[in-house]
């Protein structure tokens, strides 16, 4: 019999990222986030927060990573608050255009 075995490339990941690969090595083992957030004792919600970044949590991502036995993961998530915590000074604007000031009041 032949043995495979899955290999990881560490590049770095979006949150979005993150989650979808949590997802992937869920439907793997036939588990569901619910369930998963089940086994773990918390929340399904907080569990999809913290997955998805809205919320920050190491120890639930590590306690996740065990049990999925996705050893990357914990370093991936430390790249993702990294460059999380580099980018959180810089502020994306949207530009505002001004209204048309020549046009006719009254008009209908």
């Amino acid at each position: 019999m032949t043995r495979y075995e899955t290999v990881y490339i560490l590049i770095p990941m979006g949150i979005n990222q993150i989650g979808h690969l949590v997802k992937e090595a869920c439907r793997e083992r036939g588990l569901s986030l619910n369930r998963l957030a089940l086994e773990l004792g918390v929340n399904p919600i907080y569990l999809n927060n913290v997955i998805y970044g809205k919320k920050s949590s190491r120890p639930l991502i590590r306690r996740v990573a065990e049990t999925l036995r996705l050893p990357h993961l914990t370093q991936v998530y430390e790249e993702y608050l990294k460059t999380k915590r580099e980018n959180k000074g810089v502020k994306f604007t949207k530009k505002r255009g001004r209204k048309n000031k020549s046009c006719k009041r009254g008009v209908k």
